[in-house]
């Protein structure tokens, strides 16, 4: 089996050279500019956090989205979602997860729209029929049972006595100001700790243990 946890984060429209394109947009208030990165029409990816783990293994750990030499995004929409769609392939939907804290309504959803907008073709069409947790298993959804309630990434930690990913001092509301300051190290470390604390939270709502193992 396996299982593919992960966390985007985003970012308002950017131009190629990586300046707001808030100029000739309708809605330049602040405060509706931010909005914009929380819709896959408008908004870009800026960087996924994942842990990919099989056989109880972990083979893959880390950001896509970045340098690796320098440690700072590049801002390739196109190459950051080829990059991620590879790590589906073989991924067979009847025993395979990929897991997520609000990723039905958001994460996921939110990378299918940006790969249509940029011809990327998904390796793997994945049911987000509701009430289920295969082969798409939502934290937030499962938590509430499917129910009207939101929790948060962050409350649900602080419920289950877990560290929240939240004590860095940054959030997903607050990234853009982080990428706009420079601090794509710090961006990067949030978004992997969201990864690591779902993969806790998921392996607990399982009553599992943690594959920790690092294939070679």
């Amino acid at each position: 089996m396996k299982r593919i946890f992960l966390d985007i984060e985003t970012l308002p429209p950017i131009d190629k050279c990586g300046h707001v394109a808030c100029a000739d947009l309708p809605c330049c208030n602040d405060e509706d500019f931010r909005k914009l990165a929380l819709r896959g029409e408008s908004g870009r990816v800026l960087c996924i956090g994942l842990i990919v783990e099989q056989h109880g293994k972990i083979l893959h750990k880390g950001i896509l989205g970045r340098d690796r030499a320098t440690l700072r995004f590049h801002l390739d929409e196109e190459r950051t979602l080829r990059s991620f769609w590879r790590l589906f392939d073989g991924f067979n939907p009847r025993q395979d997860q990929v897991i997520g804290h609000n990723i039905y309504d958001f994460d996921l959803l939110f990378l299918y729209k940006r790969s249509v907008v940029h011809r990327v073709r998904p390796y793997v069409t994945l049911s987000f029929a509701r009430y289920r947790s295969q082969p798409i298993f939502d934290t937030m959804r499962e938590w509430e049972k499917w129910g009207r309630s939101m929790v948060s990434l962050d409350n649900l930690a602080r419920a289950l006595g877990m560290e929240s990913s939240k004590e860095g001092g940054i959030t997903g509301a607050t990234v853009y100001d982080h990428y706009c300051a420079g601090e794509h190290v710090a961006i990067a470390d949030y978004c992997m700790r969201d990864v690591e604390l779902t993969r806790n939270i998921y392996y607990r709502m399982c009553f599992e243990d943690c594959a920790v193992a690092v294939a070679s």
